[in-house]
């Protein structure tokens, strides 16, 4: 949720959902897929908690690609999947933001908005713009939502997050991630440095 991303879309069902979406001006559901090697994914081959999507763009290219700038919007849970449309579609229910406040949950958020900001000082091509951006986001879930966008983790890690519906446990978990992170970009940065010093 909140994450603008771009999109390719190949599979002729995949763009059935994506132009209808555009032509009644409605959201489209992104769900990960749990088997990647599914050329035709069904059911069993998704993860059944997924976000939904404003289509803010959908481009073809020049050689027939097709291609979405979304924006995330909301998480839901897949109840049931409907037979009978030329795309996949769904039942769905969807999850309520979240927004414990208190003391914990502050702190909570303080601690990971001061970890991605070092993590983005740890990145070399971080453009300055994204430091601006994260400072700027209001509300520990928004700010979970938003570095969970932007940090390197994988698919199911971020997966795992989306999953995670209560706040004070997706910060914790977001936070941990983010901890081996920092380790890993501190340790490169070490490696580099005597690197660079022995060559010197």
């Amino acid at each position: 949720p909140g994450v603008v991303l771009p999109i390719t879309i190949g599979r002729a069902r995949s763009r059935a959902a994506a132009q209808e979406a555009v032509r009644t001006q409605r959201p489209i559901g992104v769900l990960l897929q749990s088997k990647p090697d599914a050329d035709e994914p069904g059911p069993d081959d998704m993860h059944w908690v997924g976000t939904t999507a404003n289509v803010l763009r959908y481009v073809t290219g020049p050689d027939g690609s097709h291609h979405l700038i979304c924006q995330g919007e909301r998480r839901f849970r897949v109840l049931q999947f409907i037979e009978g449309y030329p795309f996949q579609a769904a039942r769905v229910q969807f999850i309520e933001q979240d927004e414990a406040a208190g003391a914990e949950i502050e702190a909570r958020a303080n601690s990971l908005m001061e970890r991605a900001a070092e993590i983005l000082q740890l990145l070399p091509q971080a453009p300055e713009e994204m430091v601006s951006a994260l400072r700027g986001v209001k509300g520990p879930a928004q700010l979970a939502d938003f570095i969970a966008g932007f940090i390197d983790l994988t698919a199911e890690e971020k997966q795992g997050l989306l999953e995670t519906f209560d706040l004070r446990a997706r910060l914790d978990k977001l936070l941990e991630l983010l901890a081996h992170r920092l380790k890993v970009l501190r340790l490169s940065r070490e490696i580099d440095e005597r690197t660079r010093d022995s060559i010197d």
